[in-house]
């Protein structure tokens, strides 16, 4: 580990490369046990300093280091769906480069994650895993607005069908559907807020809300893995009390410390 960098304490931390791309890092008092890292995606707010801050407290529990992404506006406006195409604002690309960078940097192998994603990041996050199955051990998708479901008759990212922006796209579903992944959802995250994705075609498969959407993926998603032969990996859980707002999630006492046990096992 690098002799610069302080524990206990939230570091902003920028890669050089041709668009320089920023990270926030954590380093728990108690220090690394086991390698254990700890990737977290923010929401449209861009919030990344908050969830490496909102985490800090089970990071020390469990000896974990945070590493936080952050996909500004200006350069990653459609980083929910790893980019605008195969060709342009590839933000699973600069997510790669900044899980280099934090390896490097902490000496830990950070690959295959345990990773959280809230709202856009959770959009993120399992569409990174159907990408890349082989980089993601465990995740935890917080109450994304939509999802990319298991249909190969739609094309990406609304299915798995390959379209002029992402040519020739290739998914193991065997290895995706092999992921444990826990969906959690607010109870009172019913709302269709101005941020919802309400497309016709999503309302008729997916649902009208967070709570449906993230109701229906889940069943999906065992229903393939039944297909598949494969033992099913999702649940979707309901956080009391929480509406969209993040903060919401992380005044529910059990929310945090529910991702870290999904993600590391009980402490």
């Amino acid at each position: 580990m690098s002799k610069e960098l302080e524990t206990g304490k939230v570091m902003r931390r920028t890669v050089a490369a041709t668009l320089p791309l920023d990270y926030y890092l954590y380093l728990p008092e108690s220090g690394i046990r086991e390698q254990r890292v700890f990737v977290t995606i923010h929401g449209i707010s861009r919030n990344a300093r908050e969830h490496a801050e909102g985490f800090a407290v089970q990071a020390e529990r469990y000896g974990a280091a945070i590493v936080a992404p952050l996909f500004p506006e200006d350069d990653f406006p459609r980083y929910q769906r790893l980019g605008n195409s195969v060709h342009e604002g590839r933000a699973d690309s600069a997510f790669d480069r900044i899980l280099h960078d934090a390896a490097e940097l902490i000496g830990c192998d950070l690959l295959p994650l345990r990773g959280f994603g809230f709202s856009g990041g959770g959009q993120f996050l399992h569409r990174y895993a159907l990408f890349y199955p082989r980089r993601v051990e465990r995740m935890v998708v917080g109450a994304p607005g939509w999802y990319t479901f298991p249909d190969p008759g739609q094309r990406y990212p609304l299915g798995l069908r390959s379209s002029k922006e992402w040519p020739r796209l290739r998914f193991n579903p065997v290895r995706f559907l092999s992921i444990p992944t826990l969906v959690l959802v607010g109870e009172e995250d019913d709302i269709r807020d101005e941020d919802l994705n309400k497309s016709r075609r999503i309302d008729a498969v997916q649902g009208l809300n967070r709570v449906e959407r993230g109701r229906r993926w889940v069943q999906a998603m065992n229903a393939l893995a039944r297909a598949y032969q494969v033992p099913a990996q999702f649940r979707c859980e309901i956080i009391p009390n929480a509406s969209h707002a993040y903060e919401s999630y992380h005044a529910h006492p059990a929310f945090t410390e529910r991702v870290f046990t999904h993600l590391f096992g009980v402490v």
